[in-house]
């Protein structure tokens, strides 16, 4: 069965599956520049487990998401909820849009925990700092679009559609 039939059996319709499918892609692209700008990074690509490496949990839970049982349908969505929440949280209260480019753009962290961090490549690049919050943003608004879009199903299927 292909990705998108499996979406379907388990109750999504074709525009919820492409904006889950679509956070999965932006969620990688994400976490390699967190990798890659070092400083808010963890493990395994680090020695410490920090927010980072908790964040991993999100390719589980929008796995499950798309893949879960239909009869755990606002399961999967309060678990969306709880990951959308959060990845909102921490792009605003602990690794802002400005910190981001910055550790492209000028080659240092902003964060106070990471003074003297500099990015993996040691390279000073706005292009990269715009293109590392392009995608963050990118990722905030999927995810929310994809959240609304399951909730508006999953009432749909409660009505018979």
């Amino acid at each position: 069965m292909r990705w998108a039939e499996r979406a379907q059996a388990a109750g999504l319709d074709r525009a919820t599956t492409a904006l889950l499918t679509l956070s999965l892609v932006l969620a990688f692209l994400h976490h390699a520049d967190h990798v890659l700008r070092v400083d808010h990074s963890g493990w395994p690509f680090r020695p410490m487990v920090t927010t980072f490496t908790y964040s991993l949990l999100a390719y589980p839970m929008v796995l499950f998401a798309l893949f879960g049982a239909r009869r755990l349908y606002w399961l999967r969505w309060a678990l969306l909820a709880i990951a959308t929440g959060v990845t909102i949280y921490a792009h605003t209260a602990l690794e802002s849009p400005r910190m981001q480019f910055a550790m492209w753009a000028e080659n240092r962290s902003l964060d106070p925990h990471a003074a003297g961090v500099h990015n993996l490549p040691g390279v000073r690049s706005p292009i990269l700092g715009t293109l590392a919050v392009v995608i963050g943003m990118a990722l905030n608004l999927t995810a929310i679009a994809a959240t609304l879009a399951m909730a508006r199903r999953g009432l749909a299927l409660g009505r018979g559609a």
